[in-house]
């Protein structure tokens, strides 16, 4: 394989290691994110008079939303998880979703060089539009778009926009090894 030319199993490849990696990124991204949001949400609340109970409540419900789709899977094949099989078939989800992506990305960037607009933040933000704000609200994984507060939004979106980056730069560097 010559690096000048397009070769969709180096695709495959850099894909599988670039989607693996910046969705690692991207989930410490919003686990430093999310930390700071829950902590001033939760002071609004409060002044606002709203109980402990509910507010925990609430961002147990947001940080679930993978784990609703590996439940869904498990029901369909007819499986049932536990607690802590959720958990971890919520993460694989997550990341099997994560490096598909990035396989996706780096096959077309191997073959569409102008995949690469804007150093792979273009692609996470139309993954952040089409699977965040359209395809997981329609399969009912999640609540509807105009039901979401704008943070949550806008963090999921910068989230996207990290992994979109992570995911070039860790591509990229990956084909010039291979």
């Amino acid at each position: 394989m010559r690096a000048s030319e397009p070769s969709v199993l180096r695709g495959v490849v850099t894909g599988a290691a670039a989607g693996i990696a910046a969705t690692l990124i991207m989930d410490q991204f919003l686990k430093l994110t999310s930390a700071g949001q829950k902590a001033v949400e939760k002071k609004v609340k409060l002044a606002q008079g709203e109980s402990p109970w509910q507010i925990a409540h609430e961002q147990v419900q947001q940080e679930q939303q993978a784990e609703i789709v590996a439940r869904k899977i498990a029901k369909a094949t007819g499986k049932t998880l536990d607690r802590d099989q959720k958990k971890a078939a919520g993460q694989a989800v997550h990341y099997i979703f994560g490096t598909l992506m990035g396989v996706v990305y780096s096959v077309s960037a191997e073959l569409v060089p102008e995949v690469k607009t804007a150093s792979g933040t273009a692609f996470g933000t139309l993954l952040f539009l089409g699977a965040d704000e359209v395809a997981v609200p329609a399969l009912q994984l999640a609540p509807a778009p105009t039901d979401t507060p704008a943070p949550d939004h806008l963090q999921h979106w910068a989230a996207h926009v990290v992994y979109g980056g992570s995911l070039e730069l860790v591509r990229s560097l990956v084909r010039r090894l291979i």
